[in-house]
């Protein structure tokens, strides 16, 4: 049987694999486990040669059969996923100075290429949204997949607070700051309004729908890492005070992301309860969607625990680094499962 080429379903896949990668970076963070860095880092190249894998496979996909552009744009879910590319291109480059280093000239690349992913991932959003209020898309089809533009939106921070602080800040003039902070501003505004109406939208239409609910089932915890992204938006913000045009309090960020962080762990749990109680059947590749928030959730609480030094955030860490590995290891059963049925038919 000829080859056919990956969908944008396997972006998650990768961004989760990733998410492993995080997580053991986070607890490196907490315990000063050199062991962990380097099994972190380990993981890093691996999920770089499988992206690339992917990545070329989802083109070819597209190459072989032409009509698959104009499918895919249609299906709210599929076309959503294309901008985890962006999510994807922040990872690689936040790791990149973790693990490799830095010089002008890749500073300087990163923040070309955060310009070019960030006005791609805004033209999605646009999109998506026009298509929304244009009734393009049946109710019933909305999920909360249609979150994943706006999570990438807020998820910018992930490179973008390593530009706006040393060392690679230093390679930057004022001006360049300034204009990154201004974007993550309003990054996180387009966010947390989207998270707000959308969200509300996709919860409405998924309680409605009690035929098809195990297929879209596990995107009921991505607004866990829309909740996680937003805490780690409002964490940051205090450092970046010093560029002078936005100020924002330790204090009300510290209180703000507590709050939210409330949030965020009783949809976990609400999440992990679906995910439980539905181990045993088959879904659809949207299991993924499982895995890459809680790696998220790791970064957030390491973000409030910095600062508050509270050790029930270094038991979240542990938990959500547990259930994250946990989690990874049924979606790629899951996903072994599905491609096996699959390839029989």
């Amino acid at each position: 049987m000829a080859y056919k080429g990956l969908d944008s379903g396997w972006f998650p896949v990768v961004l989760g694999t990733l998410s492993i990668s995080l997580a053991f970076f986070i607890i490196y963070l907490v315990f000063h486990s050199k062991f962990l860095f380097e099994v972190g880092k380990i993981i890093y190249f691996i999920v770089l040669i499988f992206f690339a894998f992917v990545f070329v496979s989802w083109v070819f996909r597209y190459i072989k059969n032409k009509n698959l552009i104009m499918e895919d744009y249609k299906d709210i879910t599929k076309f959503s996923f294309i901008a985890f590319l962006g999510v994807l291109y922040y990872a690689f480059a936040f790791f990149y100075t973790s693990y490799v280093g830095l010089n002008g000239s890749v500073a300087y690349l990163f923040y070309y290429l955060f310009l070019f992913f960030y006005t791609v991932v805004i033209l999605i959003n646009i999109v998506l949204n026009y298509n929304l209020y244009t009734n393009k898309y049946s109710f019933g089809r909305v999920t909360y997949a249609i979150l994943v533009p706006s999570i990438v939106m807020s998820a910018n921070i992930i490179l973008s607070s390593v530009m706006l602080t040393p060392p690679m800040s230093k390679y930057y003039s004022l001006s360049i700051l300034r204009t990154v902070y201004f974007m993550v501003m309003i990054a996180f505004g387009i966010s947390f309004f989207q998270f707000l109406f959308v969200g509300i939208s996709a919860y409405i239409s998924h309680i409605s729908d009690r035929q098809n609910y195990l297929q879209t089932a596990p995107t009921a915890m991505i607004p866990v890492g829309a909740l996680s992204m937003l805490i780690i938006n409002i964490m940051f913000m205090p450092q970046f005070n010093y560029i002078g045009i936005f100020y924002v309090p330790l204090n009300f960020a510290v209180n703000t992301s507590v709050m939210l962080w409330g949030f965020d762990l009783f949809l976990f749990l609400v999440s992990g309860a679906v995910a439980i109680t539905h181990i045993r059947q088959r879904q659809s590749m949207a299991v993924w969607a499982y895995v890459f928030p809680t790696g998220i959730s790791t970064f957030s609480d390491y973000m409030i625990y910095s600062v508050t030094k509270l050790e029930i955030f270094v038991y979240s860490i542990v938990a959500f680094t547990v259930g994250l590995i946990i989690l990874y290891i049924y979606a790629w059963i899951n996903t072994y499962l599905l491609t096996e049925t699959q390839v029989k038919k």
